[in-house]
C-alpha cells in the first residue's frame, strides 16, 4: 500500500489542503478562498462555523484530485494562521460564531492601560511577543474590560488550530504549545500558559486549555467528518503549528542562523536561533519553534502581499475578470499586462505598503498605505509594478532591522509563499535584499511542514532531519543584478524615509481621524 499525508493550512484568507507523497511530491490539493468581515472601525472576523465548512470542502477537493485510496491518506496537520483566536462555551460551542483575526486591531483602545499592568517590554520577555494590539493577548484583554458577559461566558480560549482540531475530531480540546507561543499568553521559558501574564491581567487560568506538543496525535477522522471531507475514517489527526513556524521548517530553517522569507497574505523573515536573547531582541516575535525549545527570531510585515490582493480587487478587477474567463490566474495576466511593462524603481512611483498598519520595526496601526512620486506620465503599470515593490520594500526594512540588532543569519534566502511563484518578484526580491534568493519546488512551504509533521506524527520518519531530507528539495536561484540593485537601494532610502518624515508630523494620525466610520 502506497503512504500519503496531507497537510491542511488555514490562512487568514483561505483555506488550502495538499496531499503529498514522502518524497514531498504533490499528489492533490484543494483551495478555497473567503473574505474576512470588517463590521466595525479595526474591526478584522470570520464566522467560525463558516471558517471549518470551508476548511473542510479545501480537504475534500484535495482528496478527489489526489485520485488515490483515502484509505492510503495516513494522517493529516494543521497549519494555521497565528494570533488568531475564538472563545469556546461550556458546550465547546463558539462564542458568537465570532474568529478574532489577527488582522484585527480594536485593542488599540486599551494598550495604555494594559501596559500600565505589565510593560511591553517585559511582555517580549516573559512571552517572546511585541507588545502589540493585533496579538492575541490584548484583544483578550479588550474583551475581558469591554465584554465582560461573553469573558464569563468562556471555558476556553481557542487558537484556530484548537478550534480546528476539534472540529475534524480530536479526542481532546487542546491548544498546540508552539502555535500558543504567538498568542502573547504563554511563557517561553516553562513553554506553559503564563502565570505572570495572567495574574497582571486578571485572567482566569481554567479558562486556558490544555497544551498538547507539535506532532502528536490527537485523535482520528470519524465517520461524520469523513462524509464531509472524503477522508477515510480512522486517518491520524496530528497536530500542527503555526503557519510561519511551519514555512520556515518547510524552507529548510531547522539550524541556527538558516533564513526563510515569507511573501504572503503575512510577511515575514525568519531565522532560526537555539538561544535567543529575548532581553535585546524588543520589537521581534520570538516563538517557538515546532522543535520545542528551539526559536525563531521574526519580523513580521502585518500587510505583506495582502497589498497585491488589493490591488488585484480595484485597479485591476477587470483584468481578473478577463483571467477567470480563459481559467488563467489573474496574478499571470497582471505580469504580463503590467510588470514587465515597467523597469526596476517603476519609473519613479513608490507604494508604500501598509493597508492594515506596518509591523516590525515600526508597529504602527495607523499607518496606511499611499502611492509617492505620481505624476502624469506615470501608467497603470507603473502602479502595478510599485505595489509588488512596496511589499518587498518593506520586507527590506525588516531584514536590515533584525540585522542592526545583531542577529546572524545565512547569505542565501529561501522565499516562500504566493510571491515566491511569480518568476518577477523572485527576481525583485533579491535584487530589492542584494541577497542570493532561493526556491523552493513546493512554494507552498507551511503545508510541507504541516504534512512533515504529520508524517513524523505517524511515525514515518524518524526524525525532523530524516522528514526534511525526503521532503523539503530546493530549486532555482536567483542572484541580485547590480544595475537593479544600485536603483533599489535609492528606492529603499525614499520608501524608508518616506514613512518617518510623515510620522515626524503626526500624518498617519491625523488621516486616521479623517476616517469615517464603518
Amino acid at each position: 500500500m502506497a503512504q500519503y499525508v496531507m497537510g491542511i493550512d488555514v490562512g487568514t484568507t483561505g483555506s488550502k489542503a495538499m496531499v503529498f507523497d514522502l518524497a514531498g511530491n504533490i499528489i492533490g490539493k484543494g483551495y478555497r478562498e473567503y473574505k474576512l468581515n470588517e463590521p466595525g472601525p479595526n474591526r478584522v472576523e470570520v464566522g467560525a462555523e463558516f471558517l471549518l465548512g470551508i476548511t473542510f470542502e479545501a480537504v475534500k477537493d484535495a482528496v478527489d484530485d489526489a485520485k488515490v485510496p483515502k484509505e492510503e491518506i495516513l494522517a493529516i496537520g494543521f497549519s494555521v494562521n497565528r494570533s488568531s483566536f475564538c472563545l469556546m462555551d461550556k458546550d465547546l460551542k463558539v462564542i458568537d460564531d465570532k474568529m478574532y483575526i489577527w488582522l484585527d486591531s480594536r485593542a488599540e483602545s486599551i494598550m495604555e492601560e494594559m501596559n500600565a499592568k505589565i510593560s511591553p517590554q517585559r511582555r517580549n520577555e516573559v512571552t517572546g511577543m511585541p507588545g502589540y494590539n493585533i496579538f492575541a493577548a490584548a484583544k483578550y484583554y479588550w474583551i475581558k474590560k469591554n465584554e465582560p458577559q461573553t469573558y464569563a461566558k468562556t471555558k476556553y480560549f481557542s487558537t484556530v488550530a484548537s478550534y480546528i482540531m476539534h472540529g475534524f475530531g480530536s479526542d481532546k480540546f487542546a491548544v498546540e504549545i508552539s502555535d500558543g507561543t504567538v498568542t502573547g499568553l504563554m511563557d517561553v521559558q516553562t513553554l506553559d500558559w503564563s502565570k505572570e501574564m495572567a495574574d497582571k491581567l486578571g485572567f482566569d487560568p481554567a479558562k486556558f486549555p490544555p497544551l498538547c506538543r507539535p506532532g502528536e496525535v490527537v485523535g482520528t477522522i470519524k465517520a461524520d467528518v469523513a462524509a464531509k471531507t472524503g477522508l477515510a475514517a480512522g486517518t491520524k489527526i496530528v497536530a500542527g503549528s503555526g503557519d510561519q513556524q511551519l514555512a520556515a521548517m518547510g524552507a529548510g530553517v531547522i539550524r541556527d542562523g538558516a533564513v526563510s522569507l515569507t511573501i504572503g497574505t503575512f510577511g515575514l523573515l525568519a531565522i532560526g536561533l537555539a538561544k535567543p536573547d529575548f532581553t535585546a531582541l524588543t520589537g521581534m516575535m520570538i516563538p517557538s519553534s515546532p522543535i520545542l525549545g528551539v526559536f525563531e527570531v521574526e519580523g513580521p510585515q502585518v500587510s505583506g502581499a495582502t497589498c497585491y490582493r488589493w490591488l488585484r480587487d480595484t485597479l485591476c478587477a477587470e483584468d481578473a475578470q478577463e483571467a477567470g474567463k480563459k481559467g488563467i490566474d489573474p496574478y499571470v495576466v497582471m505580469g504580463e499586462k503590467y510588470i514587465q511593462k515597467s523597469p526596476p524603481g517603476s519609473n519613479g512611483v513608490i507604494f508604500y505598503s501598509a493597508l492594515f498598519g506596518s509591523g516590525y520595526p515600526t508597529w504602527d496601526t495607523n499607518a496606511t498605505g499611499m502611492f509617492l512620486g505620481l505624476r502624469s506620465t506615470h501608467t497603470k503599470a507603473d502602479m502595478v509594478r510599485a505595489v509588488m515593490e512596496g511589499v518587498t520594500l518593506e520586507s527590506r526594512h525588516i531584514l536590515e532591522s533584525v540585522l542592526a540588532a545583531g542577529v546572524k543569519m545565512e547569505d542565501v534566502i529561501t522565499i516562500t509563499g504566493g510571491a515566491s511563484k511569480s518568476r518577477e518578484w523572485r527576481q525583485m526580491t533579491a535584487d530589492i535584499m542584494n541577497r542570493k534568493i532561493r526556491t523552493l519546488n513546493v512554494p507552498d512551504a507551511s503545508l510541507v511542514g504541516a504534512a512533515g509533521l504529520a508524517a513524523m506524527g505517524t511515525g514515518l520518519f524518524k526524525n525532523l532531519d530524516d522528514m526534511a531530507g525526503s521532503m523539503i528539495r530546493f530549486g532555482e536561484v536567483y542572484s541580485p543584478v547590480p544595475a537593479n540593485v544600485e536603483v533599489y537601494n535609492k528606492t529603499f532610502a525614499v520608501y524608508r524615509d518616506a514613512y518617518f518624515g510623515l510620522k515626524e508630523k503626526n500624518v498617519f494620525s491625523r488621516l486616521a481621524q479623517l476616517r469615517p466610520e464603518t
